[in-house]
């Protein structure tokens, strides 16, 4: 039995423990995937979502490009982030030690602002703050359930610039009131017919990369179409494939044999017993069909940051080199189950500027459910100025300048 009788469950204590942790920074526990940006993992990361784009993959296109070399996917940076500020304070961390532990916790949305890109060389610097804790009823569970808000600062850490700033909150719900209400499992299982794949298959076949040809901002209209992806029907194959591309478990660094019954003597509560009785990662809701049903949901379904990864493939594939995708919102609003067909689409909604470009953004399944919303904003070139600026790079924040300087290391 547990010696926690609200592990599992959110209570009063468990949401003023987590406030706690407010505007206190701390990094990985564990070294990011990669300390380092290579051209081999760059490729490898892109190719992980499905994205043959040669700026990300072929080091002699990058060369004759704007940015004279090989650059990375926008999103290559989250395999990255070297801690330089340290964990959460003792002190803070006694306070607030069991707080939400042991519920179920889902990526809802992410908001990232991109500033300077990453090249093979690069080391990446990352800290993260929790920025707010918001109360409100589960629309997966039922009962309590509770919003995370976290901001991440990622810096170059030569240059000291900041790359880009994301902030992803995250659904926290009672694990009991998540198998009670179970109406996930009620969704059903697709069938595609032989026609259909070959359908499906010709149209992803048929999607490119705009790459070297310009797309100039005066060249478009509000109303125009960014294009299709066609993703899917995932399989878990999709989810292998995005952990060789991302790594093993981000800020909860796991890993296999030795390693996982190492970390799972720091980190227990990432650990449940298997239907063999031994241990496994509570993650494998995203591969393992049976502990994804017996935490209320239909069959494993995806990470969020792969719907991001696909979001950003659409506008990456739109903008062509020379453009910069400068911001990329999306909330997740359904599961994305193994089988799932999805279509990936966007729109623009409103050009602001010159070299400005918004849209809207949407992926929809194969049940004409909409499961994600998204915002970008994309600089392009135009025939009067050319290529682009890059967006002024932001002020670290106090709280992790403070820590960096506690931890030997200049201000930013």
């Amino acid at each position: 039995m547990s010696s926690n009788p609200d592990k599992g469950r959110i209570t009063d204590e468990g949401v003023d423990r987590m406030r706690m942790r407010l505007d206190v920074p701390y990094g990985r526990p564990k070294p990011p995937h990669n300390r380092e940006a290579h051209s081999d993992t760059i490729r490898q990361f892109a190719w992980s979502y499905g994205d043959d784009n040669p700026l990300y993959s072929d080091p002699d296109h990058g060369a004759s490009s704007r940015w004279g070399g090989m650059i990375a996917p926008p999103l290559f940076l989250l395999t990255m982030g070297e801690n330089e500020v340290g964990g959460l304070p003792k002190d803070v961390r006694d306070r607030s030690r069991g707080a939400l532990a042991g519920v179920h916790l889902f990526n809802s949305g992410t908001d990232i602002t991109f500033y300077r890109p990453i090249r093979p060389g690069d080391r990446v610097t990352e800290a993260a703050r929790l920025v707010d804790v918001v109360e409100k009823s589960s629309n997966f569970g039922g009962g309590r359930s509770v919003i995370t808000y976290n901001e991440h600062t990622y810096q170059n850490a030569a240059s000291r610039e900041v790359l880009a700033v994301r902030q992803s909150w995250y659904v926290h719900t009672e694990r009991e009131s998540s198998k009670k209400a179970g109406k996930e499992k009620k969704v059903e299982l697709p069938r595609y017919s032989e026609e259909e794949i070959a359908r499906i298959e010709s149209e992803v076949l048929a999607e490119k990369p705009r790459g070297a040809v310009p797309r100039y901002w005066e060249d478009v209209c509000v109303g125009d179409s960014l294009g299709r992806l066609h993703k899917g029907p995932m399989n878990i194959s999709d989810i292998v494939s995005f952990h060789i591309g991302v790594g093993t478990g981000g800020e909860y660094g796991w890993g296999p044999l030795r390693l996982a019954a190492q970390r799972r003597s720091e980190m227990p509560g990432f650990y449940s017993r298997n239907e063999f009785g031994s241990w496994d990662v509570v993650q494998r809701v995203h591969w393992d069909d049976g502990w994804a049903k017996s935490i209320g949901g239909a069959r494993p379904y995806d990470y969020g940051q792969m719907r991001q990864q696909w979001l950003a493939h659409l506008c990456t594939d739109w903008m062509g080199d020379n453009g910069w995708l400068d911001r990329l919102r999306l909330e997740l609003r359904k599961f994305n189950y193994v089988g799932d067909l999805n279509v990936v689409s966007g729109k623009v909604s409103n050009l602001p500027a010159p070299g400005i470009v918004e849209a809207d953004l949407e992926i929809v399944n194969q049940r004409g459910e909409s499961t994600t919303f998204g915002e970008a904003r994309i600089l392009l070139p135009t025939r009067t100025s050319g290529d682009p600026e890059l967006p002024m790079c932001p002020e670290v924040p106090a709280s992790i300048q403070r820590a960096q300087r506690a931890n030997g290391v200049g201000a930013a």
